[in-house]
């Protein structure tokens, strides 16, 4: 009598399930992770803007939403974002945004990220 070897049917049908499982979290998540490091490059550009020119806040969100709509950002609104001036200077040195993102993922279950991103370009005052 010859002894089993390898994977039956049914094992195979696991198996499958699993990496379908882990590869529709991968497809979900990974859209919302490439467009939180679009909105980090985004405001790396920010904070250079900030410090070579002086931008009210008015200026600073019109900016902002443009460089948005270009990177094809479209989880980040108005209400997300904190624009906010200096101590001694009318200027904007501080831009805050801070949202979540829901995306479906199996039946009414969904996956939430939430993304928090800060640049300061108020220099330090030493003492």
């Amino acid at each position: 009598m010859k002894k089993q070897q390898g994977m039956t049917l049914i094992s195979w049908v696991i198996v499958l399930g699993v990496i379908a499982f882990f590869a529709t979290i991968v497809i979900r998540v990974l859209p919302m992770y490439q467009e939180y490091f679009g909105v980090v490059r985004i405001m790396d550009g920010m904070k250079e803007e900030m410090s070579t020119n002086k931008l009210t806040k008015a200026q600073a969100n019109l900016l902002l939403m443009r460089r948005f709509n270009t990177g094809y950002i479209t989880s980040v609104k108005k209400e997300h974002i904190e624009i906010s001036r200096g101590k001694n200077t009318t200027n904007v040195t501080k831009i805050v945004i801070d949202y979540e993102v829901r995306v479906p993922f199996i039946a009414q279950i969904d996956l939430i990220g939430h993304f928090h991103k800060e640049v300061d370009v108020e220099p330090k005052i030493r003492r």
